[in-house]
């Protein structure tokens, strides 16, 4: 009797740890590559939460997190700066979640806004 306790609590405590890890988030590799500094790509991520979240809104889905890196060197562009940032995007649907990832051209302004572009729906 002793044993099939111990058995149904390790199997309740196992299966709880599994239900729970298969509900956290995946979390995108993105490959860093210096070139744009962190202020910018982090002006640039706050750019892309709020297209992602205004993406999941139409698409029926919830945002789960959104982390971002330096995809290589800056360069100019007319009077704006352009950040290459690799970007990975967890959204949860009904049937799962679904995550995205890429790098996609940012343009910062001196005011420190930002234009994204290389992504649908995004300005160019």
């Amino acid at each position: 009797m002793f044993l099939v306790v111990v058995f149904i609590a390790a199997s309740a405590v196992f299966g709880g740890v599994v239900s729970y890890s298969s509900k956290q988030a995946a979390i995108p590799q993105l490959q860093y590559r210096p070139g744009t500094p962190t202020e910018v790509v982090e002006i640039c991520r706050k750019a892309i939460v709020t297209t992602a979240k205004d993406h999941a809104a139409r698409m029926g889905a919830e945002l789960l997190r959104v982390d971002a890196a330096s995809a290589g060197e800056m360069r100019r562009v007319g009077r704006l700066q352009s950040a290459p940032v690799e970007v990975g995007i967890v959204y949860s649907r009904s049937s799962g979640q679904e995550t995205r990832q890429g790098v996609i051209e940012c343009r910062v302004d001196n005011r420190g806004s930002a234009v994204l572009a290389g992504i649908p729906g995004a300005e160019p």
